[in-house]
């Protein structure tokens, strides 16, 4: 197993079991999380995408395969992984200081405010930090939440449909202000989303799932994109032959589920 690489799948299966019987979630899933990359992870509706982020976060036990997370069963790397999830989720009692720091108190980490400060600073958030979160745009909250996930120093980003709940002008400036803090951070993270073309402007890598039973079925290199800002890929030339190749890939009409 490739140790050095912050995630790495191999054969992976994981099946549900209820009193109405088993469902197999994923069969046979292999990938691997380069160090400093960002992996998206895209397929159809239902078809193991938060499953997967779950599995890598210690939260499921898999049912079979390989999974390494820092060079360590997932379960003895929970620390090394910062969850966000598509909503902000920040307490509107809290401003967006204390909003910023719960994450680390909750880890039991210690007095971070100094660490909490210096992200809100770089990120342009340090004078709202006496505010509360309604007095936050849409987009300015979900930087509040990264920076958040941020503060208890993860190796890894799972990020799960994070921009979800924003409309689409915000989602699109915000994945801008998302793929720089990840890279000015030296972080490695998975993305999941149902957007295409959130997924090509965001990503250094592609992965697209079938439906359940989930598998990669074609990994997209987008490294030629790599000097370009998120806004910058949607204007590039090679972006919609880029889009009608991952759409087709992930139509799964005539897939075989279970």
């Amino acid at each position: 197993m490739e140790r050095a690489a912050p995630v790495v799948i191999k054969d992976l299966g994981l099946t549900y079991h209820t009193i109405y019987g088993e469902t197999t979630a994923v069969k046979g899933l292999s990938l691997l999380l380069k160090k400093g990359d960002i992996l998206g992870i895209v397929g159809p509706s239902g078809s193991g995408k938060t499953t997967l982020l779950s599995v890598i976060a210690g939260i499921l036990e898999p049912t079979e395969g390989e999974v390494s997370v820092c060079g360590m069963p997932p379960a003895q790397a929970k620390d090394k992984c910062g969850y966000m999830l598509q909503r902000d989720e920040l307490f509107p009692w809290l401003n967006i200081r204390d909003n910023v720091l719960l994450s680390a108190k909750v880890k039991g980490l210690g007095n971070r405010r100094g660490y909490a400060d210096e992200l809100l600073d770089k990120y342009g958030l340090l004078a709202y930090a006496e505010r509360y979160p309604r007095e936050l745009s849409g987009g300015m909250r979900q930087r509040v939440a990264l920076i958040r996930t941020l503060v208890p120093s993860p190796e890894i980003l799972l990020l799960d449909e994070p921009f979800g709940a924003l409309d689409f002008q915000t989602r699109v400036y915000v994945v801008d202000d998302v793929r720089k803090i990840i890279k000015n951070e030296g972080k490695s993270a998975l993305f999941v989303t149902h957007d295409i073309s959130e997924a090509i402007s965001m990503c250094d890598t592609l992965a697209v799932l079938s439906a359940r039973p989930a598998r990669v079925k074609k990994f997209f290199d987008l490294s030629s994109l790599a000097r370009l800002s998120p806004m910058q890929r949607r204007d590039d030339d090679s972006f919609g032959a880029l889009y009608d190749e991952v759409w087709k890939a992930l139509e799964f009409k005539k897939e075989n589920s279970v």
